[in-house]
């Protein structure tokens, strides 16, 4: 589980910016940090059962986990997974996170 100090709170992001991949939507903002921030959001319009809501957030944190360090620092991160995504591998969700932030320069 990520630190607490890690875990984005509940305010609203100042300009962020929204990108949407096969299997998540996510929204980043720059913060005022030398940290980065992280939440993850999954709707009931995903799927009713909570037990499978908190599976795919627990499955898409532990893939920010692993690449944590490796990701530049100073940046509010939102991810919003979609109904397809329950139906992945975590490996697929990393190579997906792992693509996308080096498309947008995001790793060191």
């Amino acid at each position: 589980m990520l630190q607490k100090k890690y875990r984005l709170k509940p305010v609203l992001l100042k300009n962020p910016k929204s990108y949407s991949l096969a299997n998540f939507n996510v929204k980043i903002a720059k913060n005022k940090e030398e940290i980065n921030h992280f939440a993850f959001i999954v709707s009931k319009r995903v799927d009713r059962r909570s037990t499978v809501r908190n599976g795919l957030k627990r499955k898409l944190r532990s893939c920010v986990e692993e690449i944590f360090d490796s990701i530049r620092q100073g940046n509010d991160f939102i991810f919003y997974p979609k109904q397809e995504a329950i139906r992945i591998s975590r490996e697929q969700f990393l190579e997906e996170l792992n693509c996308f932030l080096t498309r947008e320069k995001l790793l060191k």
